[in-house]
């Protein structure tokens, strides 16, 4: 996110920091978000209302994990990839908002740093992927037979898995859940270069989907599943400004 200054036009912006700022129109960022449940990544596409306020629109894909999440090695096969032992699907969502931004403290000189107030608030459209594992199947070698297959609780335990499979294994069954997030943020401008954009965000998100998101196997009635994700976040964003 950025914490900059600008409207349409190209001009200088008089404020009440001991150099003048250059206005632009627009500007276009790309961030690297650490959180809580996991990891995102984050296009921004932003308008400058005037010298202290952007609004525009966000895209960010996001892996979220669930609390319960224990990635568990094979201990007999130490090259086979770990494993979540109970987890039905990996979750990721594609959020699509609103942004907007108002500057709280500027800068008195080229060399400080501003703080801002960013939010956000649209759609997110959680993405289910089934987990496939690498198994050993019952045959008349000692050892089994070694097949890729959909995780079944029922069926797999500890000592008959080997692996997760491929990433990739299971893209064809993505099921759809949808729902809505919101965010709030403070961004840090550390600009050192009027026309380049370089900022640290942190905040919280909350993303609310509107039936229950399947991660885990419940056994016995045990529900562990959840419609909502809550997330502390921490960005890392970089971009430029254009008239």
């Amino acid at each position: 996110m950025l914490c900059a200054f600008g409207f349409h036009g190209y001009a200088q912006l008089e404020t009440s920091a001991d150099f003048k700022r250059q206005v632009y129109d627009r500007a276009y960022t790309l961030g690297i978000v650490g959180h809580s449940r996991g990891y995102a990544l984050n296009g921004r596409y932003l308008k400058y209302k005037d010298g202290f306020n952007t609004e525009g629109v966000e895209v960010e894909m996001t892996k979220l994990r669930h609390p319960k999440e224990v990635r568990t090695p094979n201990q007999f096969a130490s090259n086979s990839r770990g494993y979540v032992y109970g987890r039905l699907n990996s979750f990721y969502s594609l959020r699509i908002g609103y942004v907007s931004e108002s500057i709280l403290y500027d800068k008195t000189d080229q060399g400080t740093v501003s703080i801002g107030v960013v939010y956000s608030t649209g759609a997110s459209f959680g993405l289910l992927k089934p987990i496939y594992l690498q198994v050993y199947e019952e045959s008349s070698s000692p050892i089994g037979i070694l097949r890729t297959v959909r995780y079944n609780p029922d069926k797999h335990n500890v000592s008959n898995i080997y692996g997760e499979a491929n990433f990739f294994k299971g893209f064809g069954e993505i099921s759809l859940k949808p729902g809505v997030y919101g965010k709030i943020g403070f961004s840090f401008d550390f600009d050192l270069l009027d026309r380049k954009v370089t900022s640290l965000e942190t905040g919280v998100i909350y993303d609310l989907f509107f039936t229950e998101v399947p991660i885990f196997y419940e056994e016995g009635g045990n529900d562990v599943n959840q419609i909502g994700f809550f997330q502390l976040y921490l960005a890392v964003n970089f971009g430029y400004k254009k008239n």
